[in-house]
């Protein structure tokens, strides 16, 4: 049975192995192997949109893979395949953006209306 631990503002153990949410839980960082939610998971919340674009989800070993979200057309280095979500995109080719490169390349998706 893996280890579950209360979460407070901000709570870390090597031995933490799950997070279990079924409520309102506010912290300022938590690290575990997996984390089940019931309900939305806020992530972020209090730190503004950066241009260029920063990191709101990180997954997996692989460095820089996840999904960051930005204004403006993305500059921030990531691992291919990480997506950029465009708080400011104004059409259907400005909107979402995939990793080519694993550096700073980024192709637009084109998305619906």
């Amino acid at each position: 049975m893996p280890n579950t631990k209360a979460v407070g503002v901000a709570f870390s153990d090597p031995e933490f192995e799950s997070v279990s949410v079924t409520g309102a839980v506010s912290a300022g960082s938590v690290a575990a192997a997996s984390v089940a939610a019931t309900g939305n998971v806020t992530a972020d919340s209090g730190v503004a949109v950066v241009a260029g674009g920063a990191s709101a989800f990180l997954a997996t070993s692989t460095a820089g893979l996840g999904i960051y979200v930005g204004s403006g057309a993305p500059t921030v280095s990531a691992a291919q395949g990480s997506l950029y979500i465009r708080t400011d995109g104004s059409s259907t080719s400005t909107r979402l953006y995939v990793n080519t490169n694993g550096s700073t390349t980024w192709t637009n998706v084109t998305t619906a209306a």
